[in-house]
């Protein structure tokens, strides 16, 4: 019984194995007799995958394209984003021009001004004590460059507005002088800071020729470069108390920097820098942000070292009454 069942069994999977054979040597005569056909088929496949591979890079090339397009407007619409702003802004200022233009020259004069208090206190106390001869000159070369710019300018261009410049700038001219008179008046010959403002008032009498001469022979041109020299004046003005900022480090007293002058140039700046700045002058509001980022500085050591110094200030007044009684 077992072994008919297993004779079954083996007859059983030869005839499912030659039936599998047969349709397989079937299948593959039918598919021989057509292979020129799939042939065919299969380069026609190619060519439409070509066809589509190239397009599809086409349209890859184009997409890159329009991105590439659509991060160019993108930068550009950011860019005139921001120019659309300042212009806003830049607008709405401008209609405070005047405005602007009149607290320009009334705290330009309040600036050149500021030395005033220390020039006086040298006076009265016939010492120069820690002050330093700097920060007058810088008030007499910036006031006699924005001078010779305005008016040269005016001269040349046949425009009047320019002499607002010699009027606001005109007292710092006379105030510069008194300074430094007054300096050499009290400082001692051997003192090196009598040599030092010497020296910077030669460089300036220097330029000053230099610049006239400039004028003769070049001209209108000459203007662009006036324009240059009273910016960087303007700004010389402000950062003039920093010639003394390793002896503040070092003493921890701001006692050598005048106080008026950083206060003042600190309003001064925010207000000439607006003015320059709803006016679109460069010349006028960069030397003036630079201004008010030395008056930040400034005013940061005095906030810092004030407690010092006005412990220092103390010892120094018991000191002097004990040496009177």
């Amino acid at each position: 019984m077992n072994r008919a069942f297993t004779l079954v069994a083996v007859f059983s999977c030869l005839w499912v194995a030659g039936a599998v054979h047969e349709d397989t040597r079937l299948r593959a005569s039918s598919s021989q007799r057509s292979f020129g056909h799939a042939s065919l088929k299969n380069d026609s496949n190619e060519k439409n995958t070509g066809i589509e591979i190239g397009k599809e890079g086409v349209v890859v090339a184009k997409a890159e394209e329009l991105l590439a397009k659509k991060a160019d407007k993108a930068g550009a619409g950011l860019l005139q984003t921001e120019a659309s702003t300042v212009s806003r802004i830049q607008s709405k200022m401008h209609q405070w021009l005047h405005t602007l233009s009149a607290s320009a020259v009334v705290t330009t004069v309040a600036l050149q001004m500021s030395p005033l208090p220390s020039s006086l206190e040298i006076k009265r106390e016939r010492d120069i004590k820690r002050y330093d001869g700097y920060p007058y000159f810088a008030v007499l070369a910036g006031a006699t460059q924005w001078c010779i710019y305005g008016s040269f300018a005016a001269f040349t261009s046949h425009d009047m507005n320019f002499l607002t410049m010699v009027a606001a700038n005109g007292p710092g001219v006379f105030l510069g002088t008194f300074y430094c008179t007054n300096f050499f008046r009290f400082v001692p010959y051997d003192d090196p800071r009598n040599a030092a403002l010497k020296r910077y008032l030669s460089i300036g009498a220097g330029l000053v020729l230099a610049q006239l001469l400039g004028c003769c022979f070049f001209g209108r041109s000459a203007v662009f470069w006036l324009g240059l020299l009273g910016a960087i004046g303007s700004a010389q003005i402000a950062v003039s108390p920093f010639k003394t900022l390793p002896e503040v480090i070092r003493t921890r007293s701001t006692r050598s920097w005048p106080l008026d002058l950083c206060m003042w140039n600190m309003i001064q700046s925010w207000c000439t820098g607006g003015f320059g700045f709803a006016n679109n002058d460069p010349w006028v509001w960069v030397p003036n942000a630079i201004g008010v980022i030395a008056a930040f500085i400034q005013f940061s050591f005095i906030v810092l070292f004030w407690e010092r110094a006005g412990a220092r200030a103390t010892s120094v007044k018991l000191k002097a009454a004990a040496a009177l009684a």
